[in-house]
């Protein structure tokens, strides 16, 4: 079966809610697609969302954002390697205060200063009274609750998450967005992951402290994966440059996360097998959800406001 060619209203609808809310995880980007279903009556099956987004709708609709420097990718949280985010990027537009508009100059320095403060930090992390406390020393005038405010948003919007002991580190959209901005101004504080290439900011490295290879937490899960699966019982995972066996509490980490995950998807199966017989029309609300908060809004748009 062939792809269309032109955007259909639903292409359109998904295309104005990527470029209002610049990302969304995977829960996030299911409740929107359910909700575009029961609107269009659209052919998606249960549990099958992500690979019809993926394979169905992406490439015609970056096929059409291309053309004004936009395109939709799919990252993955440096921190937690389950989490998929899907992310709008404008590929000619390194800095972050032409990347959002909404941001006035003062939060667009505010986060500016902010990545700085992480890419330079030996944990690539920092805490928020640091970079309160930064903020000031630079003379850039704000109150503490302006300041917290500002963190707020960062966090609601993408560009930052939580990280270990009270910290906050770059979110998944922050690094893909501004990769090139990162990479021309803070070259010498980054490395680039030894499987996929890509920058990385944090994730983890080899034990052997003359060997420079660095891989993200998803990347290493599928090589210890595929380590896994050579033998039936593997318990010497190598680094794939230098050969020394990696640091095993990083190996066990990341293979409890990835078992951990596989069972929570089977958990969900029957789930959604039965949350499939409760959802009623377009306009049901899912209590109890916290990544609907976005999206519910959407249920209540007008026809009239695809042409627009």
């Amino acid at each position: 079966m062939s792809l269309p060619t032109a955007l259909e209203d639903y292409h359109k609808q998904l295309i104005q809610y990527f470029l209002h809310d610049g990302a969304y995880n995977e829960h996030e980007l299911i409740d929107l697609l359910n909700n575009l279903r029961d609107r269009y009556d659209l052919q998606i099956k249960v549990k099958d969302e992500i690979r019809t987004f993926n394979e169905g709708y992406l490439p015609l609709m970056n096929k059409h954002l291309n053309q004004y420097g936009i395109e939709i990718k799919q990252v993955t949280s440096e921190e937690n390697e389950n989490d998929i985010y899907f992310v709008c990027i404008q590929n000619f537009k390194p800095q972050f205060v032409k990347m959002d508009s909404s941001y006035t100059e003062k939060e667009a320095a505010i986060f500016e200063k902010l990545l700085e403060l992480v890419v330079t930090n030996d944990e690539k992390c920092i805490t928020t009274r640091e970079v309160f406390e930064s903020i000031l020393a630079n003379d850039l005038k704000m109150t503490q609750k302006e300041f917290g405010e500002t963190m707020a948003r960062f966090h609601r919007d993408k560009w930052i998450e939580s990280g270990p002991n009270n910290t906050i580190i770059l979110h998944a959209r922050a690094i893909l967005e501004m990769q090139t901005f990162i990479m021309d101004v803070f070259r010498n504080y980054v490395s680039n992951c030894q499987n996929c290439r890509r920058l990385l900011i944090r994730g983890l490295v080899c034990s052997n402290s003359s060997c420079d290879v660095h891989m993200h937490r998803s990347c290493a899960a599928r090589y210890f994966l595929r380590l896994s699966h050579a033998t039936n019982k593997k318990t010497v995972y190598p680094c794939p440059s230098c050969k020394q066996e990696w640091n095993k509490d990083d190996v066990n980490s990341v293979l409890k996360a990835t078992k951990i995950n596989d069972e929570n998807g089977e958990r969900s199966s029957t789930t959604t097998t039965m949350n499939k017989r409760q959802r009623t029309s377009r306009g049901t609300d899912h209590p109890n959800n916290s990544t609907n908060h976005r999206s519910s809004h959407r249920r209540v748009i007008n026809e009239s406001d695809d042409d627009e």
